[in-house]
């Protein structure tokens, strides 16, 4: 390694480190947020920090694994993992190479209704960083060894899932949940249609996702309004600018269904699901209170008390809210011996009964509520990734501007009344109960 490519490596983790060091003293998270576009009308999300010498920029494409046509399942898993595999006059050792030589990081990923990319860089590369993602993302090479490497380590991870109990519980449970629908889909696909992806498979998929109306974007760092402008009009005019997106039909999961599948195991693992909610509901603030309550609170849930504190029955428990783009759910979970399992679910549903039938606590609420508040700048504000990470969701949740300084008013607005009438609304039916493992559940 030479000599400036360890002194600039040096300078981004110095930089890193520093400006998270910095995120986590300020007293308040209030952010100043400048809303800016493009003459092309690319728009932006830009927090100024000249605090360090470095720039972040989060990326996102609505249209993740759900645009896979039916037969090409991880098709959009693949297409992400192959951008920076080739690019214009670049190959993928030259490309990495590059990047490696000016200390920028980079990567792309996909998810069920996204595809994102983030970038990292020093300011004073930030011209040919924003060069080197123009390239990246207009003139994708695809070269086909890539994609026969990238294809066999994905097909490879599949034969390894197909003998894993909880990646068979999770498969179960998507289809349980989503039938027929794409989300019941695994978005790294499945042996057969990774086989089947094509070079073309790839250009079609890249020229329908990778659009300017379907872009948002995020900046935080040590860069000028009108640097930015010009930057982002160089790195993102090229995109076609609207996405192809095909229609994804709005879906309510099946909820009271109950399955047992057989597995030789030393553990039992226990999924549940119930209705959840969308982050533009106007109960998410109190179904996330309540959520923290019951089982998201981690160490203080009734959850983690009732099975994990006073009965030892799991090492870990708990539940999340699940939004995705055209459904939601409330889902849980815990693995433990196989002896235990039934009484560990006959707890876990009877706290949810508690939940929906008497509730919190005031004192409960109070305490969660400042938990909430208190750790949402520790948990996404502490460095500029972060931020960008933020400011792009904000976005893409059609959230306001001034979201994350009004946010702690929103929690605190939340009711005991509230929390309850959201129990009762998320919780007043039969769970979807999936397990694995030896033994009935």
């Amino acid at each position: 390694m030479s000599s400036l490519l360890k002194i600039k490596k040096f300078m981004l983790r110095i930089c890193i480190g520093f400006s998270a060091l910095m995120m986590a003293i300020i007293p308040s998270y209030a952010v100043e947020i400048q809303e800016v576009v493009t003459p092309s009308g690319i728009k932006v999300w830009l927090v100024e920090d000249y605090t360090v010498p470095l720039i972040s920029i989060s990326m996102e494409f609505t249209g993740g694994t759900v645009q896979d046509p039916e037969n090409l399942g991880g098709l959009t898993t693949v297409l992400s993992s192959m951008l920076d595999e080739g690019a214009g006059e670049l190959d993928a050792a030259a490309i990495k190479a590059e990047l490696e030589d000016r200390g920028i990081e980079l990567g792309f990923s996909s998810s069920k209704d996204n595809l994102t990319g983030d970038m990292r860089v020093l300011e004073t590369e930030k011209e040919r960083a924003f060069e080197l993602l123009r390239t990246i993302l207009t003139k994708p090479r695809f070269e086909a060894s890539s994609l026969e490497r990238i294809r066999a380590a994905y097909i490879s991870a599949q034969k390894r899932n197909d003998l894993d109990p909880e990646a068979i519980l999770g498969k179960r449970f998507r289809e349980t949940l989503f039938g027929n629908h794409p989300y019941a889909r695994d978005s790294r696909g499945t042996k057969e249609s990774l086989g089947a992806i094509t070079r073309e498979d790839l250009i079609a998929q890249h020229k329908a996702l990778l659009a300017r109306d379907n872009l948002f974007l995020g900046v935080v760092g040590a860069i000028n309004k009108e640097d930015l402008l010009r930057l982002l009009e160089e790195t993102f005019g090229g995109l076609p600018q609207k996405a192809d997106l095909k229609p994804v039909e709005e879906f309510v999961p099946t909820f009271g269904t109950r399955e047992n599948i057989q597995f030789s195991s030393p553990q039992t693992t226990v999924s549940l699901a119930l209705p959840g909610l969308k982050r533009e509901d106007p109960d998410f603030f109190a179904a996330h209170i309540m959520n923290h309550i019951l089982g998201g609170g981690t160490f203080s849930s009734w959850l983690y008390e009732e099975v994990r504190e006073k009965k030892g029955l799991v090492y870990g428990i708990g539940t999340n809210i699940t939004a995705l783009d055209h459904t939601a759910y409330l889902a849980g979970g815990f693995s433990t011996k196989p002896e235990q399992a039934n009484e560990a679910l006959a707890i876990m549903l009877a706290q949810i009964e508690r939940m929906k039938t008497t509730g919190p606590t005031e004192a409960e609420l109070e305490a969660a509520k400042k938990f909430v508040v208190g750790t949402y700048a520790i948990s996404n504000l502490d460095t500029s990734g972060k931020i960008a990470n933020v400011l792009v969701g904000l976005q893409s949740s059609k959230l306001g501007i001034d979201y994350i300084n009004n946010r702690a008013g929103f929690i605190d607005a939340v009711t005991l009344a509230d929390v309850n009438r959201v129990a009762r609304r998320l919780l007043g039916q039969a769970p979807t109960v999936v397990t694995i493992g030896p033994g009935d559940v």
